[in-house]
């Protein structure tokens, strides 16, 4: 009985170098040989991108939870967008923070019981909801706006600030590109 042989799918021109690591040699990507299991490499660019938000929500949310907000994750950054965004309807906070118009009720429900944001009737849509930070949310605002610059400061502590500032480019860039709707053709 043949094994197969475990090799790491790598697309060049956004995926690092693969390498050899634990036995497992690079593939081309969508390798047909047979007894090759091609397994996702996950030092791709897509799957870092993904993994270092997931990371930074998490260390986020625990100095959200050290500082003693009384927030989950989900609300900080709720409250953060509605002030960004003050005014708008839920459904474009909802958007904007890439969640479910259903989540962000949750978010805004117990916001506002808090008294961190109310819902006033939108002037020309008496359907819709504008959500409207209170003078309380500042002092949330306060503390949250330096944990978020923390979370990002340790991220990239280490770093020159030449590749940082090019790190800033990079995202900017993807971020007008897939935001503007080029990303379908």
């Amino acid at each position: 009985m043949t094994l197969p042989t475990r090799a790491i799918a790598q697309d060049t021109l956004h995926d690092a170098p693969a390498g050899t690591a634990n036995g497992i040699t690079p593939a081309a990507s969508g390798s047909s040989a047979p007894n090759v299991e091609v397994i996702p490499n996950t030092r791709s660019l897509g799957f870092l991108l993904q993994d270092v938000a997931r990371l930074m929500r998490l260390s986020f949310g625990q100095a959200v939870n050290d500082a003693g907000l009384e927030l989950t994750t989900g609300e900080a950054r709720a409250l953060v967008h509605a002030v960004a965004a003050a005014g708008a309807r839920q459904t474009e906070i909802a958007e904007r923070m890439g969640v479910e118009p259903m989540t962000l009720c949750g978010y805004v429900d117990r916001l506002e019981n808090r008294g961190l944001v109310e819902r006033q009737p939108h002037p020309a849509d008496k359907r819709a909801k504008r959500i409207v930070p209170t003078d309380t949310a500042a002092d949330a605002i306060d503390t949250i706006m330096p944990l978020t610059r923390k979370v990002v400061a340790d991220a990239m502590d280490g770093l020159p600030q030449e590749d940082v500032e090019a790190f800033r480019r990079v995202l900017q860039h993807m971020h007008e590109y897939l935001a503007d709707g080029r990303r379908n053709g």
